[in-house]
């Protein structure tokens, strides 16, 4: 790596939550402009962190235009296109230091992120310490499908359980990638009994045969279950997020992959679909995201907003 004198300014904080040890756990860097990172930096730094994801906040260059950043997301393995906590999390904490910055109590701050997917653009209610982010979408269904055979094959407890006629499994389930390089097998259960019997498993599935520009990308199985509606219409889903070993406790780009899916399949034209999902239960870290599909007045998705709130944890240095 470079020079231990180069000291960055970073903070972790909790996403999907207003509560500290809970939600979804994230790292945030921030890079001044005077300092280059190389890609295999970030990466090392991503992976001393061992958060899901790590992101890098870039300093923007001060002027009367938009409150605009790069941000770059790094898993421990490997950069990624997009991803929802990371996205919540760094907005809520560059805009709250706008808002303090600024003398700001009330109100919305708007800004954007450029993504590798694209710029997002971001509403911060200062109030609520929330973030509403339009992300950057382009919802696929795949031609092919996963089925129960390669479902049973690394989820034996489900195996089981449907071997005993205890939960019902579905023949085959939909993949869906929310945007190009990242992709979810969406598994919907009978009840919360049943995701309660979901585990890790010993590796990272890899599916062949997906449709033309997706063979490279990040690949997890998002199982859920319906809860009764809420009473203003909002649909509340109960989630979990397996990626071989791992259990991610909120994961804003599935619960986006789902919504879209779901307001595809199940919505009308021109229709708002709001959905709350709670995800990370099992874990003790639960978290709530909420998201809001527009479907066009023709075919497809208008816009996906993705909400949520963190609250900070640690801050200090590292060298790089």
């Amino acid at each position: 790596m470079a020079s231990a004198s180069i000291q960055l300014h970073y903070v972790t904080v909790d996403v999907f939550t207003d509560t500290r040890y809970t939600g979804n756990p994230l790292a945030i860097v921030e890079v001044p402009k005077a300092t280059s990172l190389s890609q295999d930096q970030k990466q090392a730094i991503a992976r001393e962190f061992n958060f899901s994801e790590t992101t890098f906040l870039h300093e923007r260059t001060e002027g009367d235009g938009p409150l605009s950043w790069t941000v770059d997301i790094f898993l421990t393995t490997r950069e990624i296109p997009f991803a929802g906590h990371p996205t919540i999390g760094t907005a809520i904490h560059i805009l709250s230091n706008v808002a303090q910055q600024r003398s700001i109590s009330d109100g919305t701050i708007e800004g954007i992120f450029n993504l590798k997917a694209g710029a997002v653009k971001l509403q911060y209610n200062v109030k609520e310490n929330s973030v509403k982010a339009t992300i950057p979408h382009n919802v696929h269904i795949h031609q092919r499908s996963w089925s129960q055979t390669e479902l049973k094959a690394i989820q034996y407890q489900l195996t089981k359980a449907s071997q005993s006629q205890k939960i019902h499994l579905k023949d085959q389930y939909p993949i869906v990638s929310i945007v190009k390089g990242m992709t979810f097998v969406l598994i919907e259960l009978d009840n919360e009994e049943a995701l309660k019997l979901v585990t890790t498993t010993t590796r990272a599935i890899s599916i062949g045969g997906l449709d033309d520009d997706y063979s490279d990308t990040f690949v997890g199985t998002y199982f859920f279950v319906r809860l009764p509606d809420s009473a203003d219409g909002t649909r509340r889903l109960r989630t979990r997020m397996i990626e071989g070993t791992l259990e991610d406790p909120a994961t804003g780009s599935a619960a986006s992959a789902l919504a879209g899916y779901l307001s595809l399949v199940e919505g009308t034209a021109s229709e708002t679909m709001r959905y709350l999902i709670t995800q990370g239960v099992e874990m003790g870290r639960r978290s709530e995201i909420r998201i809001e599909v527009d479907l066009a007045k023709g075919l497809g998705i208008a816009d996906i907003h993705l909400e949520g709130t963190s609250i900070q944890v640690m801050d200090g240095r590292l060298k790089a």
